[in-house]
């Protein structure tokens, strides 16, 4: 009777182990999800905020519609000004 015994007991701790390490894991995968979808969500927004400053602070167009260009402007991009230039010679 002691050698059943034994064998009960030890199949009983082994499932409470088993049953243990089982709820950590699937706790460890639910928390690991939910900060995927955490950082994936933090990472959206980061790049729906780059879109819309891009948005705002476009850069402004050099050449007027007179087709002049203000080379006094901190803003001028000396290559785009050279190509409106040389695409009117054209």
């Amino acid at each position: 009777m002691s050698t059943f015994n034994v064998l009960r007991y030890s199949a009983l701790g082994a499932g409470l182990v088993y049953g243990a390490v089982h709820r950590y894991n699937l706790f460890a995968n639910a928390e690991q999800a939910a900060a995927t979808a955490q950082f994936q969500k933090e990472e959206k927004l980061i790049r729906q905020a780059k879109a819309e400053y891009a948005r705002l602070n476009a850069p402004k167009k050099t050449v007027s519609a007179a087709g002049t260009i203000n080379w006094e402007d901190p803003n001028l991009d000396i290559g785009q000004a050279l190509e409106g230039l040389i695409s009117k010679l054209e």
